[in-house]
């Protein structure tokens, strides 16, 4: 278990208004997502996580409104788009939750995994993309990427355009 990672002042952020804002930073990183893709959500609740899994999916080709939170059944795999897109959420588990039953490396081999509450398990000898969502306001919400993301995805982050520079 670790932290949920503190964006520095170096972290590239986007400030996002509405649920189809931050859909949209999802959809902008779903098209620079490739298998093997590991992305680390961090959040309160609310801040945002699920909306923004929403994007991925519908960024890949995969109906949006097929995404549902998966807090009680832990994983949902989104099949039909360019990348499948394995969604799992730690918060049941818990604090110091035990990853291994959930065989990522097998996920990350056939396609790209989204992970809630991802400071809630161990994911050393991994190397997951952190992104931050915090509520910064009623409708605001401020995503923030880890700059030692892949190029090609924080291009994608970059590349935004609903959402404006945090």
């Amino acid at each position: 278990m670790s932290s949920p990672p503190r964006p520095a002042a170096g972290w590239p952020r986007r400030i996002t208004d509405g649920e189809a804002g931050t859909e949209a930073v999802g959809a902008a990183l779903a098209a620079a997502l490739e298998p093997g893709d590991l992305l680390a959500l961090h959040g309160e609740l609310g801040a945002g996580k699920t909306r923004l899994v929403r994007g991925l999916a519908a960024g890949l080709g995969v109906r949006p409104e097929a995404v549902r939170s998966p807090t009680f059944v832990l994983h949902h795999v989104y099949r039909g788009g360019r990348v499948v897109l394995h969604h799992l959420d730690l918060y049941r588990l818990g604090e110091g939750a035990d990853l291994r039953g959930l065989d990522l490396e097998s996920l990350l081999d056939g396609g790209a995994v989204a992970i809630e509450w991802a400071e809630l398990g161990d994911l050393s000898g991994l190397d997951p993309v952190h992104l931050t969502l915090e509520e910064r306001g009623t409708q605001l919400r401020e995503i923030a990427i880890d700059p030692a993301a892949p190029a090609r995805l924080l291009d994608a982050f970059a590349s935004t355009v609903p959402g404006r520079p945090g």
